[in-house]
Order: structure tokens, then sequence, then C-alpha cells
């Protein structure tokens, strides 16, 4: 008889570690059926995620198994690098208590990386261990309710990305408190946060990139980050936005914000290391000058009211265009690859206002498409 070799046990822990990051828990369970080698693996895997599926049965099952999983990991004590939850049908008292005994499980197992997605959006209020956790290197809260922040001290010393999405009770002094903790922090998002109307980041030195999106009771951004290098606005139609002392801003990218030629010609001029400019649906832009030698990438997409763009950038190397046809001028001859696409009927006559690409002789692609065009 053919002796069958275990083939999955020959594969180095780290391998097996780095696959099963990728596979959902309930597969994860399966393949640790199949060998002896995966099973220790799965003892000691460090990052969990747990997703709730619908229906009454499958809620017992789910806290069930997370409930053990998470207790017998807080008895070894062994290490959680990831932990994601995310939570049905949270609409109760007893159920809100269950989740936090687990992140407390977690937290004296020192997770690193915590997630947690809550529905319905607002009724979870997240439990006060989670502000001192000083193992927290990442903290994603989803659909949460921070009403458990007010008038508590946070201590996110190790904090390095910190993510607001849908959260309620947002409240300006919340979000004021909980910046000045993360003194660490790189990277920051807040996305849809109920009741938030005002931020001010400063004094964090280590901090990279922002992403504010969708929030719409804000009245004004302020931004003074020396070290931050990307930028991303979206969504933000009657914010005032400043940015003060952002000098190593290399990406700045801006969706549906209402700035205007004058604002983006401040910014610009004060902030002369951007890299990389994406301009989408921005409708109050209609004439552009951009004038870098740090500029690499352009890319202006749907700006309706868009009618000229004047470019003075020697290092430009790709230039991308989404339209009506407008007026093109620029005196670059780096250009590698420019992508247009056109959607007015008359596109042809866009052909004369892009002149400039004839003088170019480094080109490796240029792509044109065209909305509506006819066939002769």
């Amino acid at each position: 008889m053919e002796h069958k070799i275990d083939r999955l046990s020959e594969l180095p822990e780290p391998l097996v570690e780095h696959i099963l990051s990728f596979i959902p828990l309930k597969q994860i369970l399966q393949l640790t059926m199949l060998s002896k080698t995966w099973q220790n693996v799965w003892t000691l895997f460090p990052i969990l995620k747990f997703d709730q599926e619908r229906g009454q049965r499958k809620r017992e099952e789910f806290i069930y198994f997370v409930e053990r999983t998470l207790l017998s990991r807080r008895r070894q004590k062994i290490s959680i690098k990831r932990l994601e939850l995310q939570i049905l049908d949270i609409d109760d008292e007893c159920y809100g208590v269950r989740v936090n005994r687990w992140i407390d499980y977690a937290i004296e197992s020192n997770v690193k990386e915590f997630y947690i997605c809550a529905w319905p959006l607002k009724y979870y209020k997240v439990t006060k261990s989670v502000l001192t956790a000083k193992s927290i290197t990442e903290l994603t809260l989803w659909g949460c309710n921070l009403e458990s922040f007010h008038g508590h001290d946070i201590n996110l010393s190790s904090l390095k990305k910190l993510v607001l999405g849908e959260v309620c009770n947002a409240n300006d002094q919340i979000v004021k408190t909980l910046i000045a903790a993360c003194l660490v922090v790189e990277e920051i998002e807040f996305a849809r946060c109920d009741g938030l109307r005002n931020i001010h980041v400063s004094g964090l030195s280590k901090l990279m990139a922002i992403e504010v999106a969708f929030n719409f009771e804000l009245h004004s951004l302020e931004i003074e980050a020396s070290n931050l290098e990307f930028l991303h606005l979206k969504c933000l139609k009657s914010c005032q936005i400043y940015l003060l002392s952002c000098k190593n801003l290399k990406k700045l990218r801006l969706e549906y914000m209402m700035v205007t030629d004058k604002w983006l010609h401040d910014v610009l001029s004060k902030q002369p290391l951007i890299e990389i400019l994406t301009l989408i649906d921005c409708d109050m832009l209609e004439r552009i000058k951009i004038s870098s030698d740090c500029m690499k990438r352009l890319t202006f997409y749907r700006c309706r009211k868009l009618v000229e763009v004047n470019i003075v950038t020697p290092n430009l190397h790709r230039l991308e265009y989404c339209g009506d046809p407008i007026s093109f001028s620029s005196n670059t001859s780096t250009l590698l690859e420019v992508k247009l696409r056109f959607w007015s009927d008359h596109w042809i006559y866009g052909v004369e206002k892009i002149e400039f690409l004839s003088k170019l002789n480094h080109l490796k692609l240029v792509t044109w498409r065209a909305h509506r065009a006819k066939v002769f």
C-alpha cells in the first residue's frame, strides 16, 4: 500500500502563518484537520478574524466560539498580533458586555492591531479599557459609539494608526483628547464621524498620513504636521481647510472638494515638495497654474468647470486627464506617460489644445479615449 506523504506538514511554520493570514477563520479550522503541523500553528496563530453570520443559531455559535478562543489565548498567555471583530445585531446591553469582555481578553493578550465593526451602527459603546491599552499599535473603530470616551483619561502610547469610521458621539473635545494622547501616531483617518465639527491636528511629530472623508458636519480642518507626507480629503462640502507647516507634503488627493483656484495655488506654493497631485470632481476649479520642480504626476478627473491648465513642471513624468477638452500648456519635456479621456461630442477640437504633446520626444505611452466619437 502506497504511503501518503503529508506535504502540508513539510511547510515551514512562518509560511503556514502567512497563508493562514489570508484565509477566513472557518476555512482555517477546516484546514487544521488536514495536518498536525497546521493544528499546532493554529494554536499559536497570532491573527484572529471573527465575522458573525446572521441568524439566532449562528449568533449563539459565534459567541461561544469567540469566547472560547480568546479565553484560551488569555489563559495560555499567547500574544495576539491582530484581532478583527465584525459583529451583527449588537442591539442589547448583554451582547455589548460580552464583546467588551472579549476585548479585555485580547488586551490582556497584548493585542497589537485591533479592528471592530459593529452593526447596527452606533449601538456598541467601546469599552474603556481600549483607551489605555498600551499594546495597541493600530486601532480601527467602525460603527461604534464613543460615549464611553467622555470624561476618561486616554493613553494610547504605542498607537501608530487610528481609524474612526461611522462613529457617533465623536465630538470635537473627544477627538482633540484622543489625538493628544497618540504621540507616536503615523496615520489618522476620520470617515463619516457623527458630531465632528472641528478638527485641529498638531503636536504629532511622527504623523505621515491623514485621510478625512464624508464628514458632512465638519466646518474646519486645521493641520499642523511638519512630517506629513500624504493628505487625502474627500467630500468636505463646506469645510475651511488650513495647512500649516506641512512643508514635507508629497502626495495631495482631493475628491469632491469645493476648493478654489486661489486656495489650490496657495497650498501648492506653501507645500513645494508635492510630487503627486490628484484632483477628482473638484467643480469650483476653473483655471489652474501649477509651477513646481518636484511635481512628477498630475491627475485631473471630471473637474467640470475646468477650462485651462498651465503646467510649469520640468520633472513631470505622468499626466492623466478626463473631462471635456480644455486648454493645456506646458514647458515640460520629461513626460513619459499621458492618458487622455474626453467626454464631449466635440472631442476632436481638443487636439489643438494639447499640441504641446507633439514636442515631446521621450513619451513611452499615450492613451487617448473618447466617450463618444463618430466613425467616418
